[in-house]
């Protein structure tokens, strides 16, 4: 599952509609400092006679965490009979994939994962979103 920032400002969009606002200035940006999340500008539309500015800045963090699966270890292969030829490289050998990732922790609830099947949690279960102050 990917983060989708395009989706995530048309949700914030919604929101500041439910709350009588629409976006100001910029819209909706990615952080400066990059990572998962956005910031908005909105501004009330209630229609006051002073509109009120707000802005706000929400981060999208991993509730989950996982074991890697263990890298398999390359068998050492056996010198080749045939050598080759001056100038000419012997093929590499592949490199053996790794196991998949089957289990994922999130808070106190575990999940394990048939790569068969694969039914991930859903986006509140693996993610959580915070508002964060200028200085995060």
């Amino acid at each position: 599952m990917t983060y989708d920032g395009m989706a995530a400002c048309e949700r914030a969009g919604v929101f500041a509609e439910r709350n009588e606002a629409k976006f100001s200035g910029d819209g909706c940006v990615p952080p400066a400092s990059g990572g998962d999340g956005f910031r908005v500008t909105v501004v009330t539309t209630g229609g006051e006679s002073r509109d009120a500015t707000a802005s706000a800045r929400a981060v999208i963090e991993p509730k989950c965490d996982f074991m890697p699966p263990e890298v398999p270890v390359p068998e050492e292969a056996e010198p080749d009979p045939d050598p080759t030829e001056p100038g000419e490289e012997p093929e590499p050998e592949p490199e053996p994939e790794p196991e998949p990732i089957t289990g994922l922790t999130c808070g106190e609830e575990s999940w394990t994962i048939d790569p068969e099947d694969p039914t991930l949690p859903s986006a509140a279960d693996l993610f959580t979103v915070r508002l964060a102050g200028n200085d995060e």
